[in-house]
């Protein structure tokens, strides 16, 4: 059985710190609502209709075996302990994945110092991580890597189109929110996608204004040049 593990920040618990996952919880992260109650009814507005889910942050909870603990001294102890620290407290959001949760990355920091217990048979670690709600695809749509592929929740799909006057397209958000494609262009298109038009001229955009919902999403492209759509699924 193989141990399980995280990289975290570029670093891995095994393979840098000698170090195993004993116990974790993924924790799921809540829905934050916001609902008005109409005037004079019974009924509730619920904002989501306008701006979709809101979730809250989720926690990841790890507890560490440090391997090998009868074969360091106390000094060498505490220097292990010491570059756990420094490898897991400083900074913001890090990207961490998660050896039992292949092809997704979460975004997560560590903001309260790990707890540890030692004796002279062990030494454990617990660390928790605050994360982004979603966990995000290590693989932007289009890629189809088939080792990873996941038959039941991917779809393959065309991510870049060329165009010569006007042309209907379907992209598809397989995740569980709203997502901000990125594009890149060669030449002059209007891109129509959720009620919403922009016109683009040759360039790379990260900040389009458009919004792909989930599931299916009809979009119309106009114009001579070429378009590709750049978005990473996220689940919970």
């Amino acid at each position: 059985m193989d141990e399980r593990f995280i990289n975290f920040d570029s670093k891995s618990s095994l393979d840098d710190f000698n170090c195993v996952i004993n116990e974790a919880n993924i924790g799921l992260p809540e829905k934050s609502k916001t609902r008005i109650q109409i005037p004079n009814t019974s009924l509730y507005y619920d904002y989501a209709n306008i701006f979709g889910d809101v979730y809250s942050e989720r926690t990841l909870e790890y507890t560490f075996l440090i391997c090998d603990v009868n074969a360091l001294n106390t000094t060498e102890l505490e220097h292990r302990k010491g570059m756990i620290a420094n490898w897991l407290i400083p900074g913001s959001q890090h990207l961490l994945q998660d050896s039992a949760i292949p092809g997704y990355y979460f975004k997560a920091e560590v903001q309260s110092a790990p707890e540890y217990t030692d004796n002279i048979d062990y030494a454990f670690f617990k660390v928790s991580f605050t994360c982004y709600p979603f966990r995000i695809c290590n693989f932007e749509e289009g890629k189809d890597i088939w080792d990873t592929f996941d038959f039941d929740n991917d779809v393959a799909q065309d991510t870049s189109f060329s165009i010569s006057e006007s042309q209907k397209i379907l992209l598809i958000n397989t995740g569980s929110t709203v997502l901000n494609p990125g594009i890149n262009v060669t030449g002059n298109l209007s891109i129509t996608m959720n009620d919403e038009t922009k016109v683009f001229t040759s360039g790379i955009y990260t900040d389009t204004g458009l919004v792909l919902e989930r599931g299916e999403n009809v979009v119309n492209l106009s114009g001579s040049g070429t378009v590709q759509f750049h978005f990473t699924k996220e689940v919970i």
